[in-house]
């Protein structure tokens, strides 16, 4: 079982891109998944909400996959 940061992460990346949960893991790249700046913001704002964890929509494109995504909002969650 995934944990609640990765579940979250997978669930808002799905919803906003129209892509299967199931079809996301941790080593998918953003641009493969078709991320762009608008699904970044709203995904820098569900993680405010959910973590309180605050990232620019410029850091999610630099972490460049989801695990890496994860990997920050881990190491940041209050």
């Amino acid at each position: 079982m995934e944990n609640p940061i990765t579940a979250e992460v997978i669930n808002v990346i799905s919803s906003s891109a129209g892509i299967p949960q199931e079809s996301i893991t941790a080593d998918r790249s953003l641009d493969d998944l078709g991320l762009n700046s608008i699904m970044a913001v709203q995904l820098c704002s569900k993680l405010q909400q959910q973590f309180g964890v605050e990232a620019a929509p410029e850091e999610i494109f630099r972490m460049g996959t989801v695990g890496k995504i994860v990997d920050y909002v881990e190491s940041r969650a209050k």
